[in-house]
């Protein structure tokens, strides 16, 4: 055999092995392009959100960008004030009824556009209703009592209406004097106030522009950072497996194997359960601390907004689980427990009861959200169980009668 056939089967077979996974690549660039197309939110740390030195970040005042799954893609526009809504004035000039929204994703408008999220189809009712939107995405109670102390209270309005995911926004939080930024919890005294530090404006401008120029072109970068930007901004691929290794750990973690693993040494797998720890007869002790933390944020809530003389109104947003026992039953499929077990009524009646106790009014939105969903009607996204286009339809005619009925819309 000669020697000059060798580099030119060398070559040969490398050019094959770089076409292969060229096409290989291709193929699943494209099909996430069609199938799972990834958001601009992947940017959003410079983008659409910075950090802010109490609430933790607020969104880029006018920024605007696209939020997209597989489901669905939507338009994410900001206002002047970094809300995910239109401008409003802080005074009430022309009188209207004001609802203040604080909230979650849910309230945010995860998945639809700005004018279907259910706060803002209330105004679609009355002409005389305005409201402010100020829900954010991954928030939650106690973060929204800091958006409602250091934002809200600068606007006149009627109503705070408090979007509650039964999902997530049962949280425990043990603040240090070192934290940043500071967090609501409890003192050494057991005063339920803000722990942590306030960083400088100094700091404060310095980590907004690191996070600026990580996800914005500038001439400046090294070529790292450039390379970085270049891959998030043009190849699809890679913002899929940034944005997703997180969850599919988390559904490597739920899984029925992961559950027999620990089962194995004895562990028990709360990830498995999920929402469903929320609805065991006897809660831990972090879910316990998680609502004792809950009800110190709604009886601060109520004495800043009773102050600003306006009422606090907290609308309880079921788990997708909750709504339909198909999905309850698969769920309790995977993690092996028995239905018996779990109250899935329990988180809902919990805060129920709390709100009777503080003299907070409130509308629970899962018996309807159970009804509609029993007629075959999808209210939530398959995927990310936050609600569609649909359930948030429902979620403001349920609110709006109950405002009604409340005698509160004149």
């Amino acid at each position: 055999m000669s020697t000059k056939t060798i580099p030119k089967k060398s070559l040969f077979y490398s050019i094959l092995i770089l076409g292969t996974l060229l096409i290989c690549f291709s193929i699943l660039e494209i099909g996430i392009r069609i199938f799972f197309p990834q958001s601009d939110l992947r940017i959003g740390q410079g983008y659409l959100f910075r950090y802010e030195p109490i609430i933790g970040y607020e969104g880029v005042p006018n920024a605007k960008g696209y939020f997209a799954t597989s489901q669905f893609k939507t338009l994410v526009t900001h206002n002047k004030e970094g809300f995910r809504d239109i401008d409003h004035e802080h005074k009430n000039h022309t009188n209207t009824f004001r609802i203040l929204a604080l909230g979650d994703s849910y309230t945010w408008g995860h998945g639809v556009e700005n004018n279907q999220i259910y706060v803002k189809l209330l105004e679609n009712y009355d002409t005389n209703i305005e409201v402010i939107n100020m829900g954010g995405p991954g928030g939650d109670p106690p973060g929204e009592l800091k958006v409602y102390k250091f934002r809200g209270l600068e606007y006149d309005h009627d109503i705070v209406l408090l979007g509650f995911y039964v999902g997530n926004d049962i949280v425990s939080y043990y603040p240090q004097e070192d934290d940043s930024p500071p967090q609501y919890g409890y003192n050494e005294k057991g005063e339920f106030v803000l722990i942590g530090k306030v960083q400088p404006p100094e700091i404060v401008e310095k980590i907004r522009k690191e996070s600026l120029e990580k996800y914005s072109p500038k001439k400046y970068k090294g070529l790292k950072e450039n390379m970085y930007y270049w891959l998030v901004q043009h190849i699809q691929l890679y913002t899929f497996i940034d944005n997703f290794q997180n969850y599919y750990l988390r559904v490597i973690k739920s899984s029925p194997f992961w559950t027999k693993i620990k089962n194995i040494f004895g562990i028990e797998n709360k990830y498995a359960l999920g929402f469903l720890n929320y609805c065991k007869p006897e809660d831990s002790e972090e879910i316990q601390y998680g609502w004792n933390i809950l009800y110190s944020t709604l009886e601060t809530l109520k004495h800043y907004s009773s102050e600003a003389k306006a009422k606090l109104y907290v609308v309880i947003i079921p788990h997708v689980v909750q709504t339909s026992k198909n999905i309850y039953d698969y769920e309790l499929i995977r993690s092996g427990h028995d239905p018996s077990s779990f109250d899935l009524e329990k988180p809902n009646n919990k805060l129920a009861e709390m709100c009777n106790k503080l003299g907070i009014d409130y509308l629970d939105l899962l018996p309807v959200m159970k009804e509609e969903s029993s007629q075959g009607k999808l209210l939530y996204f398959p995927r990310d169980a936050h609600w569609n286009a649909e359930g948030h339809r429902i979620a403001a005619r349920e609110i709006y009668k109950d405002l009604t009925g409340r005698g509160w819309l004149q």
